[in-house]
């Protein structure tokens, strides 16, 4: 039974990884995610059913525009992947329960964030304010006698973000810190862990491009994949992670 639940989960993942391709290439640019219908950004012809298979039709496809044979992304089956992956870690991890269903719709928030943050360097309202919802909405649920815990935390994070906004704004935008609020409203304390893994990774992330002169000190990067890189990590790790550092204290 749990190999099939692992299978529903992966195929749900590809599927919903397909819809947020879409939504990562149209909301950023103001078109409808409803309509029109899936389309080739260069030629604009419509996608065929059987050529919008997730990552399947990308590796038939070899990665081209069935019709203007332009070249399609590698983005499309990197999120499909992710986001199955991502499916069938919060199934291993909570099983089928609330816990499941908030851990991936964070995960989906982030997925979309993430990428459109990569290219635009922005980071949507439409997207943070609505799941930001749903996560405190999720999280009070999950236990109401710690719904102050859920707000503490959430409000703690995004005035942790908000002081390194204004202390170093051309490191830190006000998306990044409006990010950390939705964070805290998913992750409750599991946030702190999460921030601080993703200020790691991005500062060596940073400090490779430098060395490597494909940065210059001065030029900015995007910080919002590495707040989810290190949310992830936190959504699945964050308690045991707090539990080994509270061990030195």
């Amino acid at each position: 039974m749990k190999i099939f639940y692992y299978f529903v989960f992966a195929i749900s993942g590809l599927i919903i990884g397909s819809f947020l391709n879409a939504v990562i290439y149209r909301l950023p640019r103001k078109i409808s995610i409803l309509k029109p219908p899936s389309f080739c950004p260069n030629c604009n012809s419509k996608i065929r059913l059987y050529d919008n298979i997730p990552i399947f039709s990308y590796i038939f496809l070899n990665g081209k525009c069935r019709v203007c044979k332009h070249k399609i992304s590698i983005r499309y089956p990197i999120v499909e992947f992710l986001t199955s992956l991502l499916f069938v870690l919060n199934y291993y991890y909570f099983s089928i329960s609330l816990n499941c269903l908030r851990g991936i719709l964070f995960c989906i928030s982030l997925i979309i964030v993430s990428f459109i943050d990569i290219e635009f360097q922005i980071i949507p309202n439409s997207i943070i304010f609505p799941f930001l919802f749903l996560g405190i909405l999720l999280s009070i649920i999950i236990n109401p006698k710690g719904w102050w815990v859920v707000l503490a935390y959430s409000g703690g994070a995004f005035l942790f973000m908000l002081i390194i906004n204004l202390l170093f704004p051309k490191g830190m935008g006000m998306g990044d810190v409006k990010l950390s609020l939705m964070a805290g409203a998913f992750l409750s304390q599991k946030v702190i862990p999460g921030l601080f893994i993703g200020f790691l990774v991005g500062s060596l992330f940073g400090l490779f491009l430098i060395i490597f002169k494909k940065k210059t000190i001065k030029q900015t990067i995007s910080f919002g994949p590495f707040i989810s890189i290190g949310c992830v990590i936190a959504l699945f790790f964050g308690d045991k992670i707090i539990d080994w550092y509270l061990k030195f204290i």
